[in-house]
Order: C-alpha cells, then structure tokens, then sequence
C-alpha cells in the first residue's frame, strides 16, 4: 500500500470507521514500523477534520505535489519526491490541528552535523564523581572495563554500570550523563535507574540506614528492588518520592515540569504543600502552587526517550526547544519572542543529526533557524 492509504487506514483507525480486516493490517503496520507507530501517536491525539476521509481517498497527489514543489528550492526536490504525501497533506490543511513530523522515512537528506560540543556549558562527559572528590571518567558504546577508584570496582561498559563496594564506603556520589546521552546504573540493592540524557543521580554505594535515598536532577526511569524494612527516597527539587519496590518515571528538569509517572506498584510524592499516593498508569505532576494534578498517562509515550524518541502533543516549541538543548547539547535561542509559544505535535529521534529534524521544522513549521559563531542554535 502507499504512504496515501495507509495514512487514510489511520483516521479510520481513530474515528472507528475501519474495517476488521484493515485494522489488523494496519495494527501490524504499527507493530512493526517505527515511523508509522510514531505517526499513528501523533494522529490519535488530534481532533478528526470533517471530510477528511473521504478527502485522503479522492486526493490527486500529483496536483498537490506540484503546489509543493513551487515552495522549494530546485536542490531540495529529490529529497521530498518520495514522502510527498505528507507534505501534501500539511499544504491541504489535513493536518491543520498540529505539524505531524515524520524524519524516519527520510524526507530530508541530513546535513553534515554541526560540531556542537564547545556550546556545552554544562558537563560533557559520562563521568562519576565519587564522594571523596576524585572524578572517574566512564565509557560510553563501548566494551566493558574493570576500573578500580579506591576500594570501589566499577564494572563499566555497554552503557551501564555496576559496582562493588566494602561496607564501609559513606557519602555520596554523583554520576553525570552529559547530552546526547543515556545510561543505566545498577544500585548495590539490585534497583535498576536508566538515566536520560543530561541528568544527575546522587548515591552512596551503600543503603546503611533505614532507609535508601538517592537525589535526581533531570529524568530517570527506576526498576526499585522490593524491600519492605527499607524504602527506597527520590529526591528532586521539588518533590520527594516514596516506594517499596516498583516501576515508575520521573522528570524533574530544572525549570521544566516536575512529573512522576507510575507504571507499577504504588508511589507515594510530597511537594512542599502536598501530598498524593499515584495507582498504575497515573502521573502527578507539580502545579504552580506547589500542589499536585493527577492525570493518566501513555506509559509508551511518556518512556519513549528511553528509544531516543520524544513525542509531542500541542507542545510548545519551548518546551521543545528544552529537549533539544538536553539531546543535543546546543543553547536554543527564539529571536522572535513570540515564537516559543507555538505548539506542535510530532516526534523528535535522538539518532538523527538536529538538523534533520530542524529542516523539517522549517518547511513545515514556519520556523526558520541559524547557528552563530559560538554554535548557538537561533530559531526565528
């Protein structure tokens, strides 16, 4: 089938008008297709246009090509031939409700990356800093290493670390995923933490007391190991989360939304002013006032970054414009004001150059973008 009738598969999908037959067909589609999975969560979430169906079904392609091919340089045609069709139907106002993005079927050639790492201000090394103040740098995409930092054998490699620690070893440690990155730590209890990219976890090697404790700054996905006597502490800015042993996300970004995401068993956060205990499939997210609003949540959307997929939905290019600066370790810069207010609706894959994605964002967005002398990313 062609990218027409399959897109016109998934608004019957979503307004429940399809066949059984071609349910199952397109149902498999997502299953296996990244790009069509990431479309079909894109679609789902936007209102249904009248006469949209019927719109995909009559649609001369061709014709709608050749409006599109007016808006572009003669150098870019060859790029777009083959995706056409949802170029077509930004033009024709399909999908007016939000710009649905699709970079994995390769509607852009990619550029030659920018070399970004001098507009890193913060850390950009996988490193720990242990608590006696000497710093272990870690390796990343690569084979496993035995490293010894005193007393303490890390088992570093395969973007993940384990250790083994004497009982006796106290205080703190800081590992840092610098962007671009992500890493899991195994914690001496057995939990899992998979850290997204610029974030800090602050650990002891050892849970000595009654309780464990660990601080986060950023986002981490946690697998915590069960232990009735001995609950297990997130601390972030803002919140402080309690469990015995369970699943659950959370994101707590400087000067972002601070978001707990429960995908099994029970949690229970406390803000400043608040206190809420979140059942599966419940997310709590930290208000102006320091309170707490309960909602449900896509745990396949909300852990998509641990894929290297963001999703969006009616997001605003601030906000996106905070992951891109996290993923890609560029400073993002509006110099129309205005600008990051505007939301839209989309993907955004870590695996591609940013320019793949911000390409897009051009042509369909509206949204123009330069680069200054020091790497600073200007979107106008």
């Amino acid at each position: 089938m062609n990218h027409e009738h399959i897109y016109q598969l998934l608004l019957q999908k979503r307004n429940g008008t399809i066949s059984v037959p071609d349910d199952e067909y397109v149902t498999g589609l997502i299953n296996v297709h990244e790009d069509i999975e990431l479309m079909w969560k894109a679609i789902k979430h936007s209102p249904s246009i009248q006469g949209e169906e019927k719109f995909w079904h009559e649609m001369n392609t061709d014709l709608a090509w050749q409006q599109v091919e007016e808006k572009l340089l003669p150098r870019r045609k060859a790029m777009w031939w083959t995706n056409r069709w949802l170029i077509a139907a930004v033009i024709t106002g399909v999908v007016a409700t939000g710009i649905t993005f699709m970079w994995q079927s390769g509607i852009f050639k990619p550029k030659q990356p920018q070399e970004l790492a001098t507009t890193v201000k913060a850390e950009t090394e996988l490193q720990l800093k242990l608590a006696n103040g000497q710093t272990v740098k870690l390796p990343y995409h690569q084979a496993k290493q035995q490293i010894s930092a005193g007393d303490v054998q890390l088992n570093a490699g395969s973007n993940k670390l384990q250790y083994t620690a004497n009982k006796t070893e106290s205080g703190f440690n800081t590992l840092i995923v610098p962007p671009k990155m992500d890493y899991k730590l195994v914690l001496s209890d057995g939990t899992e933490v998979w850290l997204n990219a610029t974030t800090k976890l602050r650990f002891p090697f050892n849970f000595n007391g009654n309780q464990r404790e660990v601080y986060l700054e950023g986002e981490a996905f946690f697998n915590v190991a069960k232990n009735t006597t001995q609950p297990f502490i997130v601390h972030t800015e803002k919140t402080e989360i309690r469990v015995l042993g369970t699943t659950f996300n959370v994101s707590a970004y400087k000067n972002g939304i601070t978001s707990t995401s429960l995908v099994s068993g029970a949690v229970t956060s406390k803000s400043a002013t608040a206190q809420v205990t979140l059942k599966p499939g419940q997310e709590a997210v930290v208000t102006d006032n320091d309170k707490f609003d309960i909602r449900n949540f896509d745990s396949d959307e909300v852990l998509a970054w641990m894929r290297g997929i963001y999703i969006f939905h009616n997001t605003s290019l601030k906000d996106i414009g905070g992951v891109i600066e996290r993923w890609y370790g560029v400073k993002v810069v509006f110099d129309r004001p205005e600008l990051a207010a505007k939301k839209f609706t989309g993907g955004l894959e870590k695996l591609h150059t940013l320019d793949y994605f911000l390409e897009t964002l051009k042509i369909v967005g509206n949204v123009d973008y330069s680069y200054d002398k020091e790497g600073v990313l200007h979107l106008k």
